[in-house]
């Protein structure tokens, strides 16, 4: 990278430190989101696919998820590069913030309403679309408004969106609500009443037009190629992410069925269902998740260390999943949940404020943070995919399953310590 192309980033960021208001409305609008996410994909979808085809269940949620993933990884990348180059008087992030929470309702309504395979993946399909023009645009906000110094803190806060929106989510649809109905009108409003008021407080400044990029297809699709040679550190945080979200996300996406027919949740407990035990397993994991997601955050800030933390947190992680894998009694399952959770926290909290540290762009956040987030879509296909075939025939293999899931943590884990641009 030239003099003038670093002179230019470091113009472009911003140095004016955000207030604590600020940082309250960002991480419930990130708590919304999550909200709006975690329980359609750890309980809702798993119990659509259910009701449609109860004998090949992980079959249909795993060609769902597939699709869904494939167009969640197209759609974030479009919408990050659309909403840099957005000169809305409104501002670039607030119109997309906005349409894409009133599409993520609207798409409810179709999940719900599915009676076969191809009508939820439609509705799945129309969810990834809105979801991540919402999210795209949320997650832009970090770079554009918040400055070195304080990106762990503010991390740290935003990280509590994963746990909490996991939590809140499978406490109402597992616990609280019972009806298909109540469940989905009770996100779709928690979603709503998050992102309204960061939305539309955001002081998010028009782009002039003479500042905006030209959108030419050919160049974007080819400026989507980060050269790892020119950007290793850029390159190691995507494949750390990458490996690590593959699975967490074996891990909860297949939790609910995991408790059903290895655990078998309801033999151990008569009277209750799965989806309870669940909603308490990721009460138990979010406890952990928030406090070691802020102490991570703020003392990866403090002591100005990233990858200690991340790569520790991504260990810790691997070490929960080798404890599914063995399938044990419920108390050891409790336990391991109790680990997931601090692992996640602190990996969530630490490893966005390093990849916001080595974007090779700041003029070009949203962009970046698109192929950085393919690191979180492109794992929602693969895992699925992994996921059918370590199942085996009988779709009850979930030893091996978590056993696959440990040593991606793990490699994930390895592969931040190379990173030099942050320590």
């Amino acid at each position: 990278m030239s003099a003038v192309e670093v002179e230019a980033i470091d113009k472009a960021r911003p140095t004016v430190p955000v207030k604590a208001g600020f940082i309250a409305a960002f991480t419930i609008a990130q708590i919304g989101a999550y909200v709006s996410f975690m329980p359609l994909i750890q309980v809702l979808l798993p119990l659509k696919a259910e009701a449609i085809d109860p004998g090949h269940k992980a079959v249909v949620l795993s060609q769902v998820a597939i699709w869904g993933a494939i167009v969640a990884s197209v759609a974030n990348l479009l919408a990050g590069a659309i909403s840099d180059r957005t000169t809305s008087r409104f501002g670039r992030r607030r119109p997309w913030m906005i349409a894409g929470a009133l599409g993520t309702v609207a798409s409810y309504l179709m999940i719900m309403r599915a009676h076969s395979a191809a009508t939820l993946m439609l509705g799945v399909v129309c969810f990834q679309l809105a979801f991540n023009l919402l999210f795209s645009a949320l997650l832009a906000v970090l770079p554009d408004r918040v400055p070195d110094v304080q990106k762990g803190r503010v991390a740290a806060f935003l990280s509590l969106g994963h746990p909490i929106g996991a939590m809140a989510g499978a406490v109402l649809v597992g616990g609280l609500l019972f009806t298909e109905g109540s469940r989905y009108l009770a996100i779709g409003l928690v979603l709503l009443i998050a992102i309204a008021p960061f939305a539309l407080s955001l002081n998010d400044a028009p782009l002039p037009i003479s500042e905006r990029p030209t959108l030419k297809w050919r160049a974007f699709l080819a400026d989507l190629w980060v050269n790892p040679v020119k950007y290793p550190d850029f390159a190691l945080a995507w494949i750390s992410r990458f490996m690590v979200l593959v699975a967490i996300t074996l891990t909860q996406c297949y939790m609910l069925y995991y408790l059903q027919d290895a655990l078998h949740y309801t033999r151990l407990f008569p009277g209750r269902r799965a989806e309870e035990g669940l909603a308490l397993l990721t009460t138990v994991a979010t406890c952990a998740n928030v406090t070691c997601g802020m102490l991570g955050g703020m003392l990866s800030d403090r002591l100005r260390r990233r990858k200690l933390f991340a790569a520790g947190a991504a260990l810790t992680l691997a070490a929960a999943m080798i404890t599914f894998s063995l399938v044990p009694a419920w108390p050891i399952v409790v336990l391991g949940f109790l680990i997931f959770g601090c692992g996640a926290g602190c990996y969530y909290a630490v490893d966005i404020a390093l990849v916001s540290q080595v974007l090779p762009s700041q003029k070009n956040a949203g962009k970046d943070l698109g192929v950085i987030n393919l690191a979180n879509t492109l794992p929602q296909a693969l895992a699925p995919v992994l996921a059918l075939y370590f199942l085996g025939p009988t779709h009850v293999n979930y030893h091996a399953l978590y056993l696959v899931a440990a040593g991606l943590a793990t490699a994930g884990g390895l592969a931040i310590l190379p990173i030099r641009g942050v320590r």
